[in-house]
């Protein structure tokens, strides 16, 4: 029932569930600091939807330079994929961009994961380069970037 969920801006209270999230969906080990780190720096650009209570999708991204943006993280609990939430994260994400001027959001997708670059490209993301072992197990990355 989506009339449960409920987006809004990350809590600190959210944080073991946004970590719980991307461990579970991302293959990617990251440092939990790093949320503690550069969330301060931008508290809107950290987004989540929580179901009852519980935090079952998040979007986080830091400004990069002036009028740039990098999505780090983009995650669905797998339970609740393929029912549109990435794409409304990543929509509100983009509106919190434009609230900074933001122009453009980049941000790297594994080579192999196809089903990741294809839903980045509807949202209107294009390939800039491929980035030679990008990925701390060897594998290459994708840079993507969108115009706002």
């Amino acid at each position: 029932d989506s009339a449960a969920l409920q987006l809004r801006h990350f809590q600190n209270r959210d944080l073991a569930d946004v970590w719980q999230v991307a461990s579970d969906s991302l293959r990617e080990r990251y440092d939990p600091t790093i949320f503690t780190q550069l969330v301060p720096c931008w508290p809107d650009g950290l987004l989540v939807i929580e179901d009852m209570g519980r935090v079952v999708a998040f979007v986080f991204g830091v400004m990069s330079g002036v009028q740039q943006a990098r999505v780090l993280m983009l995650a669905v609990d797998r339970n609740y994929r393929g029912a549109g939430l990435g794409t409304l994260l990543t929509q509100e994400f983009f509106r919190e961009c434009g609230k900074k001027g933001i122009r453009q959001v980049s941000l790297e997708v594994r080579a192999g994961n196809l089903g990741a670059q294809r839903f980045y490209q509807r949202l209107g993301f294009f390939t800039v380069r491929r980035v030679s072992r990008y990925y701390s197990d060897g594998e290459d990355g994708i840079l993507l970037l969108r115009y706002l």
